[in-house]
């Protein structure tokens, strides 16, 4: 929203009189907050909720009348524009994911820090203003689609960076294929998109951390909008390239279904030219639905045994779903020639000729990690990034190849 907003305003629920005090002490600090009541009881908080409307709920998990997560629970189904972060002595993995399935925005622990409140507070109210801007205008996604964007149709490219064997560079190959895309066509609108659930750091590669995550998306899955979509990614404005990071922490990664994230996808797809996915490298739902819905597939491997022996069997995998290999676009990444696994015999052994070699250059890698910025950038003559551009060339005919093809094509999700 356009100029400053008012202060956030946060229900504390709590009924540890220590603890009330200190929670209240903390808020306090925090110049953007309005603390409009302190609930000691689920009884309480619901009642508050119904009349004050904030728009964040500090609820504590031990309630002497109502566990946290069941209050979670109520406040999310009856008051949904008010969002809750779940307040607990620990942070168990079990306690997050109950908290997360509840329909918790966030969670945190007392110690909490002032910064670290200050952030999750942001990031909740804005979900709830987003929340109550769609309850007010209704179809304000669908005004702003037709201002922005009433030349787009369904036509967007989703690639995805895909391999079986971790640790082989695939979220390096995602970041700087993007770039190089965006170099080869200025007026393109790309958007990087993070499909490692658990502990994608993709932003990382451009120096950005944010607050909100494709896991704010979830919840209105069904009802996205271009801003809200856009108010959830960053803005890297180097190089002008949106991202949609993962979730922030691997316990949340189970909220991203296959399904949610297809339909995530489909929404890009009409938004944006160029969607690129860095994937996770087990098979996942949400691994499966990139897949599914990519007009092209990095398919990243290595000159070592285990690595082409997992890309063999994800091969066997992709012709059981009934997929068309000329989706594929096989890499092999950190290329030595000099290694007795040559280019012929990879191919030879996976039955899928490889379509581009990346080759090994840990100094350009390195130094581009320690820059924050993606090699195109630090490096733009290298090999490297010069092998990464003949990808990026191979790959966008690769699209127009499989637009053009007559063949049907299998789809795994439908959500049209």
């Amino acid at each position: 929203m356009a100029g400053e907003r008012e202060n956030i305003t946060v229900l504390l629920v709590e009924n540890v009189p220590q603890l009330i005090k200190h929670l209240q002490k903390t808020l306090g600090l925090i110049e953007t907050i309005e603390l409009v009541n302190t609930s000691m009881s689920a009884q309480e908080a619901m009642e508050a909720v119904r009349d004050l409307k904030p728009e964040v709920a500090l609820v504590e998990y031990n309630l002497a009348d109502m566990n946290g997560i069941a209050l979670t629970e109520a406040l999310r189904k009856d008051y949904p524009e008010t969002q809750v972060v779940l307040i607990s002595q620990d942070n168990y993995t079990d306690i997050v994911l109950q908290a997360v399935r509840a329909g918790a925005c966030d969670f945190i622990t007392h110690e909490v820090s002032i910064k670290e409140l200050s952030d999750v507070l942001k990031r909740a109210a804005a979900l709830a203003q987003q929340d109550r801007l769609k309850a007010q205008s209704g179809s304000i996604g669908d005004v702003f689609n037709q201002q922005q964007f009433q030349n787009k149709g369904a036509n967007g490219r989703i690639i995805s960076v895909y391999s079986p064997k971790g640790g082989v560079g695939t979220t390096t190959i995602a970041a700087n294929l993007a770039l190089a895309i965006m170099d080869m066509d200025s007026e393109a609108r790309v958007v990087l998109v993070d499909g490692s659930m658990q502990y994608g750091d993709l932003h990382l590669f451009f120096n950005e951390l944010g607050q909100l995550s494709i896991l704010d998306l979830v919840p209105r899955i069904y009802d996205l909008d271009i801003q809200l979509v856009e108010s959830v990614m960053l803005l890297n404005r180097a190089t002008g390239m949106y991202i949609l990071p993962a979730p922030p922490r691997p316990e949340f990664a189970e909220k991203i279904t296959g399904d949610a994230f297809s339909r995530i996808l489909e929404f890009m797809r009409r938004h944006y030219d160029y969607i690129i996915v860095n994937t996770d490298s087990f098979v996942s739902d949400p691994v499966l639905a990139a897949l599914d819905a990519s007009e092209a597939v990095v398919l990243v491997t290595a000159q070592q045994i285990n690595a082409i022996r997992n890309t063999r069997l994800f091969l066997d995998l992709w012709d059981a779903f009934g997929m068309m290999r000329d989706r594929l676009v096989l890499v092999i990444n950190r290329y030595d020639a000099e290694s007795p696994i040559s280019v012929e015999k990879v191919g030879e052994r996976l039955k899928n000729s490889v379509a581009v070699t990346l080759p090994d250059n840990p100094e350009v890698t390195q130094r581009s990690d320690a820059l924050g910025q993606p090699l195109l950038r630090v490096s733009k003559n290298s090999a490297l990034a010069q092998a990464i551009t003949s990808l990026a060339e191979n790959v966008r005919k690769r699209c127009i190849a499989v637009e053009r093809s007559d063949q049907p094509r299998m789809r795994l999700f439908n959500v049209a």
